[in-house]
């Protein structure tokens, strides 16, 4: 289960009905679920049925420890 209000990623793994907007493999940024209704909101594109993603998994940071989304993209900002 994920945070309210925490802002992650996933994967898109179906696209179907979806070609014009969502590409397989593609990895788009949440900024809501929906949890009752089992939907993400896409930042930027509207809200999709979480069965067409995966999350994807917290980042290394290369000395053995992980980030969180979040994190990882604060990080990169600041690099």
């Amino acid at each position: 289960m994920v945070e309210t209000g925490t802002i992650f990623r996933v994967r898109c793994i179906d696209n179907t009905l979806q070609r014009n907007t969502l590409s397989v493999g593609r990895v788009y940024e949440v900024t809501r679920t929906h949890e009752r209704d089992d939907y993400y909101e896409l930042s930027g594109l509207g809200r999709f049925s979480q069965s067409r993603f995966e999350v994807v998994q917290p980042e290394s940071t290369g000395n053995g420890e992980t980030e969180t989304p979040r994190e990882a993209r604060q990080t990169s900002r600041s690099r």
